[in-house]
């Protein structure tokens, strides 16, 4: 197979192969954005930081760091930047019998990103070797296709109203979850019930509110950790935990070791002066 590939914007390479292309792109910020995309392969987003919309016919997903946005070839999306924050995402593209092997339940839809899905994408992001490097992002692929392919919990039949205020919530989360929110606060912003709020999210994504925003605030913890050198506190009060042993306790029991071991794992692939742009930063 011809190794030209057309990624559907400017990426930091991390792998590449005839079926497997892997990089690393940001944007800035900046005015918020809408622009249409088409997917040439088949296609997996994992932000690190940020939050965008995705549209997809009728139906809008919110993507953000606790979730994987995946697509099919020749489907076509709406991305929307509904934050002025920067965002910064590893893009998984995969062709050929590597992609025949997954074929995802539907075009365009969200998944969540699981403790070893996470802990496999800060290794794809800091190994140095590109042998390792290939390696860790097949198993990342695995294990999205595992997780992609496990039962929906989710009840199939939704009011469009809850679906509408669970999106909301979310969205809320992944653009707040550095403060010190509350579930008030939330319902409050979101023009609801704390009761009702509860309710809606754990009835539509099948956890609870904080449980989504505990997972939220780890998995951006994890791609902060290699700027740690010793400031695990800083790290924790900044991702929006109360204190040093809340993070420490929460994060163990997610991830099944301490921060500082992640911490002491550093050592990301450098840039070489060049780094992959997505559109709120330059246009294609």
């Amino acid at each position: 197979m011809n190794q030209d590939w057309e990624p559907p914007c400017t990426l930091r390479l991390l792998v590449k192969t005839p079926e497997l292309l892997v990089g690393e792109w940001t944007c800035d910020g900046g005015p918020r954005m809408r622009w249409r995309e088409h997917a040439r392969y088949l296609e997996a987003d994992l932000l690190q930081t940020g939050t965008h919309l995705r549209t997809h016919g009728s139906r809008r997903s919110v993507v953000d760091p606790a979730t994987a946005a995946l697509n099919t070839p020749g489907n076509e999306y709406w991305m929307e930047t509904p934050s002025e924050r920067p965002q910064r995402g590893t893009l998984l593209l995969l062709r050929g019998a590597l992609a025949e092997e997954w074929t995802p339940r539907e075009g365009s839809h969200t998944c969540q990103v699981s403790a070893s899905a996470a802990r496999l994408h800060v290794q794809l992001l800091r190994d140095p070797d590109p042998f390792a490097r290939e390696e860790t992002a097949l198993a990342l692929v695995h294990q999205l296709h595992a997780e992609e392919r496990a039962p929906s919990r989710k009840p199939r039949v939704l009011s469009p109203a809850w679906r509408q205020l669970a999106e909301e919530l979310q969205h809320l989360m992944a653009t707040c979850f550095t403060e010190r929110l509350t579930v008030g606060a939330l319902a409050e912003a979101a023009k609801t019930s704390p009761f009702h709020a509860s309710r809606v999210f754990r009835a539509v994504t099948g956890e609870t509110l904080h449980t989504h925003l505990t997972r939220l605030r780890l998995r951006a913890a994890l791609f902060e950790l290699e700027h740690a050198a010793g400031r695990i506190t800083d790290v924790a009060l900044a991702m929006g935990f109360s204190s040093h042993s809340h993070f420490t306790h929460a994060f163990r029991r997610e991830f099944g070791c301490p921060p500082s071991v992640m911490a002491r794992h550093t050592g990301l692939l450098p840039t070489n002066g060049r780094e992959g742009r997505r559109p709120g930063a330059s246009s294609r």
